[in-house]
């Protein structure tokens, strides 16, 4: 499993370099649990993106009910790209960490934007 660096973008904007996903999964550090996921599927063939769920519920408050909480699954089809957010409910709170696995590498980058 590879680790990826978060870009941290500046007020006057920065480049995100995507690099190639790793077979075996990618991890990242998302302490602020607000971090963006950018994935790019360059290959011939539609993709999945799991995103590893660190918690099975989340407790409900004065805003939202209760909620179970599952792998976040994201399709990204052939020659398509995507950006997804990953909050609180897939980070490992011990470690500030998230884990993501790709059904396909093929041609597939990867990068994470974390805002301030």
């Amino acid at each position: 499993m590879a680790t990826l660096t978060p870009v941290i973008p500046a007020a006057a904007g920065s480049a995100l370099a995507l690099v190639a996903a790793a077979g075996g999964g990618d991890q990242f550090l998302n302490p602020r649990s607000n971090s963006l996921l950018h994935v790019a599927n360059g290959g011939g063939a539609p993709i999945n993106v799991t995103i590893t769920a660190k918690a099975t519920s989340r407790p409900g408050d004065q805003n939202f009910p209760p909620q179970t909480v599952a792998d976040l699954v994201v399709a990204v089809a052939a020659g398509a790209t995507k950006v997804i957010p990953v909050g609180k409910a897939y980070t490992d709170q011990t470690t500030g960490m998230v884990s993501v696995g790709y059904s396909g590498v093929t041609s597939v980058t990867v990068g994470v934007v974390q805002p301030e």
